[in-house]
């Protein structure tokens, strides 16, 4: 059985309200996965969809397990 790709506008909420819970700026969020800061908003808005290793960088910098983050615990 195959996983089902991750709704980018599902992950960008899951960034934003993980982001707000812990009060972190896009400055520290940046800071934190090693992101540019316009990156950062530009994954959290849908600008931008990011790769799968983007999306790792930034549920390991809201420190999120990434089963959490993608939803595979949903």
């Amino acid at each position: 059985m195959s996983t089902p790709e991750p709704d980018v506008s599902r992950l960008a909420r899951r960034m934003k309200q993980l982001r707000a819970e812990q009060g972190l700026t896009y400055e520290q969020l940046a800071e934190a996965s090693g992101l540019s800061r316009r990156g950062v908003i530009a994954l959290e808005t849908g600008e931008r969809g990011g790769t799968v290793a983007t999306w790792f960088k930034v549920a390991h910098a809201l420190g999120s397990t990434s089963a959490a983050f993608f939803g595979v615990l949903d």
